[in-house]
Formats: structure tokens, C-alpha cells, sequence
């Protein structure tokens, strides 16, 4: 593997909402199963997905743009038992460079422009790369986008936005917007979970009973 380094109700819930600052309109996909939102503008659409982990495929107008974005999801139940505040050390262990050196791996001549870890994505903890590289299946197009993975309680997302290279600079906001509108439900809470501390050689509670002789330790 090459290094690339020198964030339906299936039912789907899937409806038109305006937008009075712009007068525009955008749909929003409510995955269930999945556990995740996300808005798009209303010029784009649906399409079928072409990877078993893609949960959500859209595309933009203007058939040379090539606009595409993706939500794709993977179970990782490797660090449930871990309290929230270790979210972040957890995704520059396990969702930084390498991560994104074995997902890269899909695609030809990568080159990558920019990487960060601590980006947002929804509620968890994400890593994010601005890249150009070849498409490796379909057509070939040379192509730029950003990619945010955010893994969060026992899932990992993946959001996978891009357009022809020549025009990725026009579309990069809209892109974004999509980006940050992707959303999880809820799952972690803000108590601590896990990490308990040694409580097994702890001296016994003692409770007094009714009368004085009675006395229960646990």
C-alpha cells in the first residue's frame, strides 16, 4: 500500500423544506437504520449506490461537473466500552493518516492536499482530506474533493464529496454545505461510561437494621 502523505426512513424520511434567507430549497434524508441525517440542495438527486458500505449516493447538476457526494457507514464497535472524553485520542489513534492511506487505496494517482486531524463531523470525533485523484471504476475522471471520517458510538461514517478536478473550486462550498449538514442520533451521553475505577477492594457498606444485632454487609 502506497502512503498518500511526503469529516430513508428504510424506510427514509425524504422531504422538501424552504429556506427563507435564500428562497431555496433543500431535501432532507433521515436514515434510520443507519442513524444518521443529512440535507442536499434540491437540484441534486438520489442514485443508487455502488459500494455495499454506501448508504446515501446523490449527485449534482451539469453532467461534466461530475458532482457526487456520499454517506457511507461501517460498523467499528471496538470502542463502545470507552467514556466520550477519549473520543478524540481514539480518532487520531485510529482515523488519522492511516485510515485515510488504506481508504485513498481506492482510487488512482492520489495526490493530497490538505489533512487535518480534530475536524467535526455531527456528534463524533472526525479526521478530514482534501484530495485530487483518478477515478477507478466507471468512467475515468480526474477529480478533487473532501472526505471527513467521524467515527461515533459504534459506527463509522464516511463522507465522500467530489467534482472534476477543473471546476472542483466553483462547487467546494456547496460541497461543504452537505458536509456539515450530516448529523447522528444520539448515542453517547454525557455521563462517563466505562473506565471504572477499582472498586473490589473497597471495605464492605455496612446497613443497621431495625434492631441492633442487625446488621447487613455487602
Amino acid at each position: 500500500m502506497h502512503s498518500f502523505f511526503k469529516s430513508f426512513l428504510v424506510g427514509a424520511a425524504f422531504c422538501s423544506i424552504a429556506l427563507s434567507s435564500a428562497q431555496a430549497e433543500v431535501f432532507f434524508i433521515e436514515d434510520q437504520n443507519d442513524r444518521f441525517t443529512v440535507t442536499f440542495p434540491d437540484l441534486w438527486k438520489k442514485i443508487g449506490n455502488q459500494k455495499p458500505d454506501d448508504k446515501l449516493t446523490v449527485v449534482g447538476p451539469g453532467e461534466n461537473a461530475f458532482a457526487t457526494c456520499r454517506v457511507r457507514v461501517r460498523s467499528d464497535r471496538r470502542y463502545v466500552i470507552f467514556p466520550n472524553k477519549f473520543g478524540n485520542a481514539i480518532q487520531k489513534v485510529s482515523f488519522s493518516k492511516e485510515f485515510w492511506n488504506n481508504y485513498l487505496g481506492e482510487y488512482d494517482d492520489v495526490s493530497v492536499e490538505a489533512f487535518k486531524d480534530d475536524a467535526a463531523l455531527g456528534l463524533g470525533h472526525a479526521s478530514m482530506v482534501e484530495v485530487s485523484y483518478d477515478t477507478a471504476e466507471g468512467p475515468l475522471v480526474h477529480k478533487r474533493g473532501l472526505m471527513f471520517a467521524s467515527l461515533y458510538y459504534d459506527q463509522l461514517y464516511v463522507i465522500d464529496c467530489s467534482t472534476e478536478a477543473s471546476v472542483y473550486s466553483k462547487w467546494r462550498t456547496e460541497l461543504l454545505g452537505i458536509v456539515k449538514s450530516v448529523d447522528f442520533k444520539k448515542m453517547q451521553f454525557e455521563k462517563s461510561s466505562g473506565n471504572y475505577r477499582d472498586f473490589q477492594d473497597d471495605d464492605p457498606v455496612e446497613v443497621v437494621g431495625p434492631r441492633e444485632l442487625d446488621v447487613y454487609k455487602f
